[in-house]
């Protein structure tokens, strides 16, 4: 029994991450429900996650709150800007399915690459301090720069919610249970080499 309960076994630490994605999943969603606190809510997710890909901190809930709390002004704007580009995007290809259907898979794959930013915009909003304009150009530069990862964090994250749409019996408790912290996290491992090599780049620049 003591092994099983043991935190070092890889059972009990399997669970600790799904009870801890579960939570951060719960807490996004929550902060999210006035919509314009999106924003802040993802950041402090990316934050939490970010930590739980370094091993850093083992805390969810109160460094979540906090990093809410640290970056809602910026929060708050970069998320209305991307909620407002997700608007006009939405009406876009629904007026090119109706007028221009040869339009709609452009606007589809200017959709994924609001996405990609969104995710590294968020995660640098997270780590580290910076203006929103000066976040975004590093979000683009990034997605740019390390293509192969972006293709898979907008791969993954895409492929997990369009299975739960099309499945959307079981597909809503999964999203319930993880639809927004686990590709958060999947980025968060992705995205932990690419934070480490900038880190080290500027430890050098500045010895």
């Amino acid at each position: 029994m003591r092994q099983i309960f043991d935190m070092d076994n890889p059972f009990m630490r399997t669970l600790s991450m799904v009870a801890d994605l579960l939570i951060l999943n719960v807490l996004t969603m929550v902060c999210s429900l006035l919509v314009v606190t999106a924003g802040p809510a993802l950041t402090a997710l990316y934050d939490r996650t970010l930590s739980m890909a370094r091993m850093e901190d083992a805390y969810i809930i109160k460094p979540f709150f906090r990093a809410f709390k640290q970056n809602l002004k910026k929060g708050l704007l970069l998320g209305l800007l991307f909620l407002v580009l997700a608007a006009l995007l939405y009406f876009d290809y629904y007026a090119a399915k109706t007028y221009v259907p040869v339009l709609s898979p452009v606007i589809a794959g200017i959709g994924v690459l609001l996405l990609a930013v969104l995710e590294y915009a968020f995660a640098l909003l997270a780590r580290y301090e910076n203006t929103i304009w000066g976040t975004l150009k590093n979000a683009v530069a990034l997605a740019i720069a390390y293509f192969p990862r972006t293709l898979a964090m907008v791969a993954f994250s895409l492929a997990l919610w369009l299975l739960c749409w099309q499945y959307l019996s079981w597909g809503s408790l999964v999203l319930l249970i993880c639809g927004v912290s686990l590709p958060a996290f999947v980025n968060a491992l992705l995205l932990n080499g690419v934070f480490k090599k900038l880190e080290a780049d500027d430890s050098k620049e500045e010895s």
